[in-house]
């Protein structure tokens, strides 16, 4: 049976039974398309809501034209009628004290966010709802995609010649691989770069901008530094491995080749803010510059008299589109998690991750330890339900640790933060991908707790002199660590440097570096979204409502 994608209907406003023809005309064509039911009530509601805000600002004897479509798994329905400009927000007739009606509604359209548009155009309103895609049929999608990565990467271990383990790695599940990454790698620069133009544009006081920048930013160093004395505290209680065990047992090394040559101090992270030229960043993908480029633009905007409200529509609609697109490249998340994990198990050796279950497990837990942190932030300082943010935060939770990229995982969260935790854009636009290139509490906890794992490998005894200059040299690269692949892995061979541990000793951990990628990633977004969420309550930008919903 052919799947129906595009039905087009015409009502009257004249007709008596106009209402009801309309309502069952949507419910029954969204149910046609196999909606989520939840999915289709909220629709209903909102179409209800708007399609009366139609008629009264209507001509009489006016028809209304409806399209519900599908495309990408995603439903939408499209309401089209002549009538006079309106704010659907906040209708006049609403707006008073007694009833109430106004907030509500308004309450019930922005809990809809990027999936509810209004525009008018030549004297005829246009609508569209996103009816959207089940966010638990698609988190259970991911759920069982990992699990049968993980069922088909053992058998194909255990089961298949190497050779045909080597061909199925590098001709299909690598190229797909690659192939998401990139078109992930696509979205990044537009995504941050029209993001936070839309969230500066908006900002009629650069006050408020300082204001909102230095509570995010004090927040980042106030977990950068809770990460790392809770990694030096979990490594001595847990005391993972034995003293000297990598000299004494003749555990096998291999040469380690990792590119010491990068700068990872803070002086050059804050002269390479400024870039020489405008295309360098989007090409480059580099956050920090691309942030500055997007500061200037967006507080440009605001002093350009007579254009800058055509260049605020501008903006926000491209903002619009690169989120749209990212909504689409998301759909295929399941895919990626069932590649990225049978990648995993096929090239780990059984040996070499037994050989070093001990440390896996001990940053796994300080990892843990650091999200329920979190938590209590949330809670004491935020004086928000933590339960509810880790509720909300699900998919961004759950799509950092599948990309292992907090650059990657950036458009997802900023999405997540503004309608799913009700973040203000003008802090998650700002936050979200400023956090991602500074705030890195989960590579924190790496370097300490595998750092000190390796010293304690080859015997070598850490001070307290040395770990606090170790403390302080982990803040300092969390702060300046460089926006390349595996920087994480770069700079552990500085942390090694500074303790004396051999280059050879990362060879130890380069077996299961991709598991522990993926909890860092997960901590370091984490971080981010928590930052916003206390920051945004802090300064009034918080939607309680959509928050606890």
């Amino acid at each position: 049976m052919k799947k129906i994608r595009n039905i087009t209907a015409f009502y009257n406003s004249s007709s008596i039974t106009f209402m009801s023809d309309v309502m069952t005309f949507i419910s029954k064509s969204l149910k046609d398309m196999s909606v989520d039911k939840k999915l289709i009530q909220k629709a209903e509601l909102i179409s209800e809501e708007i399609i009366a805000d139609l008629l009264k600002h209507a001509p009489a004897n006016t028809d209304l034209k409806i399209q519900v479509k599908r495309s990408f798994g995603e439903a939408s329905v499209n309401l089209s009628m002549k009538g006079e400009e309106f704010s659907p927000y906040s209708d006049e007739d609403d707006l008073n004290e007694d009833s109430g009606i106004g907030a509500i509604r308004s309450v019930l359209l922005r809990s809809f966010g990027e999936n509810f548009k209004y525009s008018n155009k030549n004297h005829v309103n246009n609508v569209r709802i996103v009816a959207g895609q089940s966010e638990k049929k698609m988190n259970n999608s991911a759920i069982y995609a990992l699990f049968l990565g993980l069922v088909f990467g053992f058998i194909a271990k255990f089961l298949f010649p190497e050779s045909v383990n080597t061909a199925l790695c590098s001709y299909i599940l690598e190229p797909i691989k690659t192939i998401f990454m990139n078109a992930i790698r696509i979205i990044i620069a537009p995504v941050v770069f029209f993001s936070i133009v839309s969230c500066f544009s908006q900002f009629t006081n650069l006050s408020e901008v300082g204001k909102i920048g230095s509570r995010v930013i004090s927040m980042y160093l106030l977990t950068t530094v809770i990460a790392v004395i809770l990694g030096i505290s979990i490594f001595y209680i847990v005391q993972p491995g034995e003293f000297g065990f990598a000299l004494s047992s003749g555990t096998s090394t291999q040469t380690v080749n990792v590119d010491t040559s990068v700068d990872t101090s803070i002086m050059s992270t804050l002269l390479n803010i400024v870039p020489s030229n405008f295309l360098t960043p989007f090409l480059e993908s580099d956050t920090l510059q691309l942030i500055f480029l997007a500061m200037l633009c967006g507080i440009a905007v605001g002093m350009v008299g007579k254009y800058s409200s055509m260049l605020k529509e501008l903006f926000d609609a491209l903002n619009t589109l690169f989120l749209t697109i990212t909504t689409l490249i998301t759909r295929f998340i399941p895919l990626a998690a069932f590649v990225s994990i049978s990648l995993l198990v096929i090239r780990l050796g059984g040996n070499s991750l037994l050989s070093i279950l001990s440390v896996t497990l001990t940053h796994t837990g300080a990892i843990l330890c650091m999200m329920c942190i979190y938590g209590i932030l949330i809670l004491i300082i935020g004086r928000l339900n933590p339960l509810k943010f880790f509720k909300n935060d699900k998919e961004g939770i759950f799509t950092s640790l599948t990309l292992s990229s907090s650059s990657a995982a950036m458009p997802t969260n900023m999405r997540v933060c503004t309608e799913k935790l009700g973040v203000s854009p003008k802090v998650a636009n700002f936050s979200i991908p400023l956090g991602a290139t500074i705030n890195m509490d989960g590579v924190c906890i790496y370097l300490t707790v595998i750092g000190l794992f390796l010293a304690k490998a080859y015997g070598i005894t850490v001070d307290l002199p040395s770990l606090i200059s170790l403390t302080f040299t982990i803040i300092m690269l969390s702060l300046g660590a460089p926006g390349v692949p595996g920087c994480a892995f770069i700079c552990l061979s500085v942390v090694a440097e500074s303790l004396n541990i051999p280059i050879e000793a990362l060879s130890l951990i380069i077996a299961i570096n991709p598991i522990l990628d993926m909890t860092d990633t997960m901590s370091n977004t984490t971080g981010d979204m928590a930052a916003a969420v206390i920051v945004a309550k802090k300064e009034g930008l918080l939607d309680l409502e959509k928050y606890n919903s």
